[in-house]
């Protein structure tokens, strides 16, 4: 025999809010805490109401039950609930009618729309912001010469590709709440090449260097780009701004340990860096892109070993 107490684990770990309750009064015998959550009711005093009670129109439990009388589901149905506070939400609801243990329950899934809406609106003002952010790639594109998804020289991915990236992590922060960050290194110290006298080896061998240490103190989620021709830009998800300014600090500390022989004689490698993080009410990527470039032209400004940090 299967308990109710048995089920409550696996109720919990449904993906949407599940309801079970009696067929009569509507009275709720389990709930999964996103229900609750909802519902903004605790999960102790869920149990003792019934669902019906957060319909907006009680003729609506009628026709549900008629319903059912006719068939044993209805599904994916849009209506009005009401939270136990009074706030009232587009829903799309699912009802069955199951046997447990020889007794009749109803099992009631449903899900917030209103959240969807305003994803679709955010959506609709991201768009606008693409124009601006394709504008960046492109000049980023016309500074680095890089390819599209990835760099020739030091096997990185290209701006087009980080673009990608960055609005995906940005609508992941937005939907879970999480931190997203980014920092951009440049190397200030980078040999003019000069063609009679060299064949620009010393560069590409300081741009590997530079492009290996990114990748060394960077995470599997993190990702390095090239941003231009004497810059990286590292993007850093799930990560606050404490933490790309820890690790501007970390590479400026490693790229100092580093050497390179230009026209016979050793020169210490040196770089400067800039950082940002993404804003609470922002849905794109291209204003923290911006204000990484602004800070990086103030730590340009500064010289090795500056970092500039905008919120």
């Amino acid at each position: 025999m299967v308990t109710f107490q048995a089920l409550q684990p696996l109720i919990d770990t449904v993906q949407g809010c599940l309801v079970l309750a009696r067929p009569g009064d509507g009275r709720i015998s389990f709930a999964n805490q996103l229900a609750c959550i909802l519902l903004a009711c605790p999960h102790d005093e869920l149990l003792d109401r019934s669902i019906f009670d957060f319909l907006q129109d009680p003729a609506i439990a009628a026709g549900i039950a008629a319903e059912l009388a006719d068939d044993n589901m209805i599904y994916n149905r849009s209506m009005q609930l009401r939270t136990a506070t009074g706030r009232h939400f587009e829903a799309q609801l699912s009802v069955r009618k199951v046997s447990l243990n020889d007794h009749p329950m109803l099992v009631f899934s449903f899900s917030d729309r209103t959240e969807a809406k305003v994803m679709s609106q955010l959506l609709d003002f991201e768009r606008q912001l693409v124009e601006r952010s394709l504008n960046i790639v492109k000049t980023l594109k016309e500074e680095g010469g890089q390819s599209e998804d990835e760099d020739k020289l030091t096997g990185v991915v290209g701006m087009h590709r980080l673009m990608t990236i960055a609005h995906a992590e940005t609508s992941r922060a937005r939907r879970y709440g999480g931190p997203l960050s980014g920092l951009v290194l440049e190397l200030v110290n980078v040999p003019e090449m000069v063609p009679e006298q060299d064949d620009g080896s010393a560069y590409s061998h300081l741009i590997r260097l530079a492009s290996s240490l990114c990748l060394q103190s960077s995470r599997d989620s993190d990702l390095v780009a090239r941003r231009s021709a004497n810059a990286f830009i590292i993007l850093l998800p799930s990560t606050p701004m404490s933490g790309a300014n820890e690790m501007g600090r970390r590479l400026i500390k490693s790229l100092r340990q580093l050497t390179f022989l230009y026209q016979g004689v050793e020169h210490q490698a040196a770089a400067c860096v800039g950082v940002s993080a993404l804003r609470p009410m922002e849905t794109s990527p291209a204003p923290m892109l911006e204000r990484l470039e602004q800070a990086q032209l103030k730590a340009r400004e500064g010289g090795a070993n500056y970092i500039i940090k905008l919120p």
